[in-house]
C-alpha cells in the first residue's frame, strides 16, 4: 500500500510543476501622440471666379435667362463671407449690364443666385 501514497504524492509534484504561473515580462505601453485632425477651416472670402461659373451655369439651366449666358459675367474677386449680404454680379455683352444678385446664406460661404435684373 505504500506504492499508492508515494504514486499520489509524485502526481502532485507533476501537476503543480505543470500549472506553475507564468509571467510576461512587463513592458511599458507605447503610446505614440495621438491628434485628432483638425476641422476643416471655413472659407473667409466667397472664390470670385467659381460665383461667377455658378453664375453662368445658372443662367444656363433657365431657359428664360439662357440668352443672358451669352454675356461676360463679371463678380467680386474675393468678397468676405458675411451671412444675410448681397453682393452684385455683372453681365455685360448682351446690349445692357444686368445685375445679378446672390445672397450669402452663412459663414460656409453657401450662396444663393437670384434672377437678373
Amino acid at each position: 500500500m505504500r506504492a499508492r501514497p508515494l504514486f499520489t504524492v509524485a502526481a502532485l509534484l507533476v501537476v503543480g510543476a505543470c500549472s506553475a504561473p507564468v509571467t510576461a515580462p512587463v513592458t511599458a505601453p507605447v503610446t505614440a501622440p495621438v491628434t485628432a485632425p483638425a476641422p476643416p477651416e471655413a472659407p473667409t472670402t466667397i472664390d470670385g471666379a467659381r460665383l461667377e461659373q455658378d453664375v453662368q451655369d445658372y443662367l444656363r439651366s433657365d431657359p428664360s435667362l439662357a440668352p443672358l449666358a451669352a454675356g461676360r459675367v463679371q463678380c467680386p474677386p474675393a468678397a468676405a463671407i458675411d451671412p444675410d449680404v448681397v453682393l452684385f454680379c455683372q453681365i455685360t455683352g448682351v446690349g445692357k449690364v444686368w445685375s445679378v444678385p446672390v445672397t450669402i446664406l452663412d459663414r460656409r460661404g453657401d450662396y444663393r443666385i437670384d434672377k437678373p435684373f
